[in-house]
């Protein structure tokens, strides 16, 4: 849909909403010749109410900077890329997909989905719908980079369908290797401190809520918080483990929610048994005292959850670390009871009666696709993406040959970067879609130039497990999209009809010869909602759906003898592994943990001038630790890894414990004279990877670091 009334020199404002992150934040944005000159927190949105973060209101560079593409771009023999237009694009790209599954079969076919194809409501579906197209099992995405232990969590205890508690009725909660003051996410899609972050956590601990934080830094989160734990890094399932004998022990769980739901609390019991306060201490750096007194609080409290990011899925014992975490809700009986109001935060999309009952877990993935690379399989449809360089490099039958890649830069994302780059180049055919020449888009043979969000129509039916409350939003196309642009979305449309596939969509075939328009489209997806499309697009700063009055159902009594496991035989081994690893430095005496700003998610932002504080990536240490290691505040250092080394600077800062250091993910450029700091990734991959996901350990990376010879060139 065009932008109207853009043209000429007159100043207009336009009311719309973010889709950088999944806070989806309301915003005013002017637009003067057809360019935002200013971005505004909308104050009349009933979800953001104002708020907007450093990287929205520079909404403007992101649509309009130099580097923003505005045609697609086709690879010479020479290795430049030159504009091409992108229905010859989408055919010659659809002519050599053929060529390759009748040369390879379908599996030398993959899709990569990154975190920016989710906020976009169309992208998604369409992209999968491609990809089943083409017959291939190789499918990847981001969340198997980062948070694929949910995953394995939900397989291996099995899932309550009562839902969870609230954070807004909460008068406990704790946050584990997040932090929401900076990335707007406070875990697991269950709505709580997205929006507004800040303003959020003040207001509910001023209503009484006890804020608990684990972190190995003293986050701007753990700032706010009533108790800040912070183990050494890599060390929080043992944690997790000290809570939940603590909770247990003196029986402060909830007995009769046990009783009912679960099947193994005495193993579970059992298994935490030696996870003494002092052996916490002595595994994680957390005193004993802090130790009890945190389960005290978490148990004692009658509503609230533990929930959990990045931080925890991206470190060692990743799997394990959740799968207790869930288990601390479940011991403490933090979900919802029949009778109670159902968690209704389905407003466009069709809602699931809630019921008390469980799920038994099923362990898909011991019957899944199997990959070729170390047996591996797949996980909800998905492989891992800890595998992908290997799936790309590795000879042999169903050798990836193809990648598509849709919102991510798997060149910057992905663990061991040197050997990433290796299988990007090594690739037939590499396609990426996106508005920048990212590192990923750099090698790729065509690069499509996307639309960006406020010259799209969307609406927010993707988000809704993120909202707070019962919320719906519905935006046109504000901007005039560069004429060499493509609606991501259409892209994969034109590209299944190029390569004589059909698309379903929404439970129909589409036409390829009568294309949708994207306002057809989204009101297709909302067809099993609450909220009439119509009655959505009159509502510009968003519909405040109300409580639809569900409550929780009675149980299907053919579930009554379903449990939940807490304590499988698998985990219980995880468990021991945990207890009696030993830290040998072997010269890498920190740890690495990967940080989060407010100024880019993921790699995106980091372009944009002006936006990152120094536009680097500098190694963040205690000051104990710069002079123990004969530092000063601003020096040049190698930091080096099993993996590789990167050269960068250093930076005091007190809220880092000793013994570790902090740096952000996702940094760094292929381009020589970009200065866009360092990737972090140079220095992952050689630690061990978790079973069932090959998610690789990511943060809590050994490292060591030394004042950088001059010569030393900096790695990419």
């Amino acid at each position: 849909m065009a932008a109207l009334g853009e043209t000429g020199t007159s100043a207009r404002r336009r009311v719309s909403y973010c889709r950088l992150c999944a806070s989806s934040c309301g915003v005013l944005l002017d637009i003067e010749d057809g360019r935002i000159t200013r971005v505004l927190g909308d104050a009349r949105h009933p979800i953001s109410g104002g708020y907007t973060c450093p990287k929205g209101r520079r909404a403007g560079d992101l649509a309009h900077g130099t580097d923003r593409l505005t045609s697609s771009l086709r690879r010479t023999g020479t290795g430049d890329h030159t504009p091409v237009p992108v229905a010859v694009a989408v055919d010659e790209i659809a002519q050599r997909l053929r060529g390759i599954v009748e040369r390879h079969g379908p599996d030398a076919v993959a899709l990569f989905m990154g975190t920016q194809q989710n906020f976009a409501a169309l992208t998604p579906m369409l992209a999968r719908a491609w990809f089943r197209g083409t017959g291939s099992h190789k499918l990847f995405s981001t969340m198997t980079i980062d948070q694929s232990a949910k995953w394995v969590v939900a397989e291996r205890m099995g899932s309550y369908l009562g839902g969870r508690q609230r954070f807004e009725d909460a008068d406990v909660w704790l946050l584990a290797g997040t932090n929401p003051v900076v990335s707007g996410n406070g875990g697991d899609g269950d709505g709580a401190v997205v929006h507004n972050p800040s303003v959020t956590l003040r207001a509910a601990r001023a209503r009484g809520l006890q804020l608990i934080v684990v972190d190995p830094r003293r986050t701007e989160t753990a700032a706010l918080a009533d108790l800040h734990l912070a183990p050494r890094p890599g060390t929080d399932a043992v944690l997790f483990a000290g809570l939940l004998r603590t909770i247990l022990r003196e029986q402060r769980h909830d007995a009769e929610f046990c009783a009912r739901y679960v099947a193994d609390l005495s193993e579970l019991d059992t298994a935490v048994a030696p996870v003494t306060p002092a052996v916490v201490r002595a595994i994680c750096g957390v005193p004993e005292t802090q130790l009890v007194t945190a389960a005290r609080v978490f148990a004692d409290g009658k509503r609230g959850m533990a929930t959990t990011g990045t931080g925890l899925c991206m470190g060692p014992h990743s799997n394990l670390a959740e799968h207790l975490v869930a288990a601390l809700n479940v011991v403490c009986g933090r979900y919802l009871r029949e009778g109670e109001r159902a968690d209704d935060r389905a407003v466009l999309t069709r809602p699931v009666p809630a019921r008390p009952e469980v799920v038994p877990p099923v362990r898909s993935y011991e019957h899944g696709f199997r990959s070729r690379i170390g047996s591996v399989r797949a996980i909800r449809g998905e492989l891992p993406s800890g595998i992908l360089a290997d799936e790309i490099l590795a000879p042999g039958p169903g050798r990836v040959r193809a990648l598509i890649v849709s919102g991510g830069n798997p060149a910057a994302a992905l663990p061991g970067r040197a050997k990433t780059l290796r299988a990007l180049r090594s690739l037939d055919l590499l396609v990426c879609v996106d508005p920048r020449l990212s590192d990923t888009a750099r090698l790729a043979d065509y690069v499509i130039a996307p639309t960006t969000m406020y010259e799209r129509a969307d609406h927010t039916a993707i988000m809704e497990p993120f909202f707070p409350r019962p919320f719906a939003q519905y935006t046109p196309a504000v901007l005039d999209p560069p004429p060499g642009t493509i609606d991501d979305w259409r892209f994969f449309f034109d590209l299944a009809a190029a390569s004589g596939q059909p698309v379903k969509f929404a439970g129909r075939i589409l036409d390829p010869d009568r294309p949708p328009t994207a306002d057809e489209l989204l009101a297709m997806m909302t067809e099993r909602g609450r909220v009439p499309f119509g009655e959505l697009v009159t509502a510009p700063h968003g519909y405040p759906a109300g409580t639809g009055g569900a409550v929780v159902g009675p149980p299907d009594p053919a579930a009554a003898g379903h449990r939940l496991r807490l304590m499988p035989g698998d985990v219980r081994a995880e468990l021991r592994a945990a207890l009696s690893e030993r830290t040998v430095e072997n010269g890498f005496p920190l740890r690495l943990t990967v940080r989060r700003i407010r100024e880019a998610v993921n790699s995106t932002g980091i372009q944009v001038p002006g936006l990152v504080p120094g536009q680097g990536n500098p190694a963040a240490l205690h000051p104990d630790d710069l002079t123990a290691y004969g530092l000063v505040d601003g020096a040049v250092v190698t930091v080096r890894s099993a993996a590789g080394r990167v050269r960068t600077t250093v930076r005091a800062d007190d809220t880092v414990a000793p013994g570790t250091v902090t740096m952000t993910h996702c940094f760094g450029s292929l381009d020589p004279g970009a200065e866009l700091g360092v990737n972090v990734n140079a220095l992952t991959g050689a630690a061990g990877v978790q079973t069932i996901n090959a998610m690789p350990t990511l943060t809590a990376v050994p490292v060591a670091v030394e004042p950088a010879p001059r010569t030393t060139p900096e790695a990419i």
